[in-house]
């Protein structure tokens, strides 16, 4: 057993390749095919070892491009986009720098946690980079790659604004919310959410009853958005805020809103035939009702 121990021993020892007596293209092999065989971890430190022993070889902008993307496959991105910097910063001319500048940008948005709740500071970094790649190298068969990054963190930030809006609606912090739900509508305009931010801020109105508001962007929305998974509630949430305000209006003696809201019922909700009667009926009771001079000292008070 003692010896069958030892044998496993020396044998493993002997299997383990002295990367210090390799010359630099045999180092640099080694890396190149540890790192297709996807061994990252050796092929770091044969890649490694090949950029701090021979510094002024031809290929170690090779080596360096290399390194990083090992580190990218090994799933560390920190280290990652650390060491594709290092190849932007040591060998701007290399052919793989504009490469190497998109990997900088995944990685930082592969090492953001997929949560929207949770810190997005490395998102926001990269979409500047994805940015900066797009305006530097429009010419880059990569660009169509660096879009489709752009967008997922584009959407990705558009959904933790908008669920922060969500939670002030749920506080009643309508104002709050407002401001969440356009920031998404005026930054990430080409998202989903930017639609759904739009009606939530018509939605915002309704609760506080501001119903001209509420009537205006809802209305809106189903012209915007006609094929909107909401655009059939948008146009009902419209109808309730003409009517109900209308009412509002009447039984605070304010005849000529009420009726103003009604008229705007009836002319855009009249398949909802139950209301539209009962719109009908106050309008003539609007109609019928004594016109109140207003005194013009009253009226600017």
């Amino acid at each position: 057993m003692v010896f069958l121990l030892l044998v496993v021993i020396l044998a493993g020892c002997g299997g383990k390749t002295n990367l210090a007596k390799l010359s630099s293209r045999e180092l640099f092999e080694l890396g190149m095919e540890k790192y297709k065989k996807k061994k990252y971890l050796e092929a770091i430190e044969a890649l490694q070892a090949t950029i701090f022993n021979y510094p002024g070889e031809s290929q170690i902008d090779t080596a360096q491009y290399y390194l990083a993307l090992s580190y990218f496959g090994n799933e560390d991105y920190v280290l990652g986009q650390v060491e594709f910097n290092r190849l932007l910063t040591n060998y701007p001319a290399s052919p793989f720098a504009p490469q190497a500048q998109l990997m900088k940008a995944v990685c930082f948005f592969k090492g953001t946690p997929n949560h929207y709740g949770l810190d997005q500071t490395d998102l926001q970094t990269a979409i500047t980079q994805f940015e900066d790649f797009i305006l530097d190298y429009p010419e880059s068969e990569a660009v169509p790659e660096a879009n489709h990054y752009l967008k997922e963190a584009r959407t990705r930030l558009a959904h933790k604004y908008y669920e922060s809006g969500i939670v002030y609606i749920r506080l009643s912090d309508y104002t709050a919310a407002r401001t969440y739900f356009q920031k998404v509508i005026d930054e990430y305009t080409n998202t989903e959410y930017a639609a759904d931010a739009t009606y939530q801020i018509a939605e915002t109105y309704y609760r506080q009853r501001n119903w001209d508001k509420a009537n205006e962007l809802f209305s809106n929305f189903g012209t915007i958005w006609p094929e909107h998974r909401w655009a059939a509630d948008a146009a009902e949430r419209a109808c309730e805020a003409a009517f109900q305000g209308g009412e509002e209006a009447l039984r605070a003696g304010e005849s000529t809103v009420a009726r103003r809201r009604f008229e705007r019922f009836r002319t855009a909700c009249g398949q909802d035939t139950d209301r539209l009667k009962k719109v009908e009926e106050y309008l003539q009771m609007i109609g019928n009702l004594p016109v109140v001079e207003v005194d013009s000292t009253d009226a600017g008070s």
